[in-house]
């Protein structure tokens, strides 16, 4: 009983402190060049929190590989996967909109929204036969890389006019890309400890890997986004809280799992498909429709999505925890 507990209390911890490692090194260098805080928050930062999804997902991967049980490994991996955009976009975007005030241009929204939905369009058609073979994994990979090439691009003509209020802080390249190795390093070994004991629990307690991946590893692998978002709005760097929010989702549902879906395929639970990525569609629209209305998130709006969050993990438990 306690060494899985213990197993996926170490990884959890590590996941969250190789991110602020790794994610601090990020942001020093992107903050050398100027570069936007949207940017940086749709692009680097979210690369950077989305780390423990990319280990979870490579280390399942690598499991598999050596003879792990795929659809163990895969109920983990996947479930993590949507259950990180499900929280996001709910629980840990409520709790950052109670902090503070939200917002977003009419232009941003369209276009980083439009990528939301078509991340989970994507999810869902490589998904249709239960599996994901190593050959869609690239093709969601190279989906996200098509749209982060697009982002510089669409970012390349605004430096020239970009103001920087503040002096560009030293940048110490030595001691951040140090930082950078070790939060990488850091996480890789965590996510082997959250990967074992999270199959493990669900195996004591007779609960699918899917729910697992989905209500714990998901919540878990959110909590660098909730630290460093709560942080940058305190800081008044309110488009890297935005970006971050729907650039992580955006590489967790892409690059994150097509790191892993690469170098050995994933399995999909059935249920997945029957309810999960549905909610994910409402959710998506939800979000995107309350920051349509002003173009920002509202601390009454923000309360809404705790409570959808709340009412999911109730369907969910009461539900779809059987067999």
């Amino acid at each position: 009983m306690m060494e899985p507990l213990i197993f996926l209390a170490l990884g959890l911890v590590g996941l969250w402190l190789g991110s602020q490692l790794a994610v601090g090194g990020f942001e020093n260098v992107a903050r050398h060049f100027g570069i936007s805080h949207l940017f940086i928050g749709l692009t680097v930062v979210a690369i950077g929190t989305s780390l423990p999804e990319i280990s979870v997902s490579v280390i399942g991967a690598l499991d598999i590989l050596m003879g792990a049980e795929m659809s163990a490994v895969s109920g983990i991996v996947v479930g993590n996967k949507i259950g990180s955009y499900i929280n996001q976009l709910t629980l840990i975007m409520g709790i950052v909109g109670l902090v503070g005030l939200m917002s977003i241009t009419k232009r941003e929204l369209k276009r980083e929204g439009t990528m939301l939905i078509l991340s989970i369009i994507l999810f869902s058609l490589v998904s249709l036969d239960l599996k994901i073979t190593p050959l869609e994994g690239v093709v969601v990979t190279v989906a996200y890389l098509i749209y982060f090439i697009y982002l510089v691009k669409q970012e390349a003509p605004s430096r020239s006019t970009f103001k920087v209020e503040e002096a560009r802080p030293k940048m110490h390249l030595f001691k951040d890309f140090l930082m950078i190795l070790i939060g990488m390093g850091v996480l890789l070994f965590a996510a082997e400890f959250v990967v074992e004991g999270s199959i493990q629990l669900g195996e004591l307690f007779n609960i699918p890997t899917s729910v697992t991946g989905l209500l714990i590893v998901g919540l878990g692998t959110g909590l660098p986004e909730l630290t460093l978002d709560i942080t940058a709005l305190r800081r008044g760097a309110t488009g890297i809280a935005v970006g971050d929010m729907i650039g992580s989702n955006i590489c967790d549902i892409l690059l994150s799992l097509g790191a892993g879906a690469m170098i050995s395929g994933f399995t999909v639970d059935p249920i997945l498909l029957q309810f999960d990525t549905p909610f994910m569609f409402l959710i998506a629209f939800l979000v995107l429709g309350l920051f349509m209305r002003n173009m920002r998130l509202e601390r009454k709006e923000a309360l809404v999505l705790i409570l959808v969050y709340v009412f999911y993990v109730g369907l969910k438990l009461t539900f779809f925890t059987g067999g």
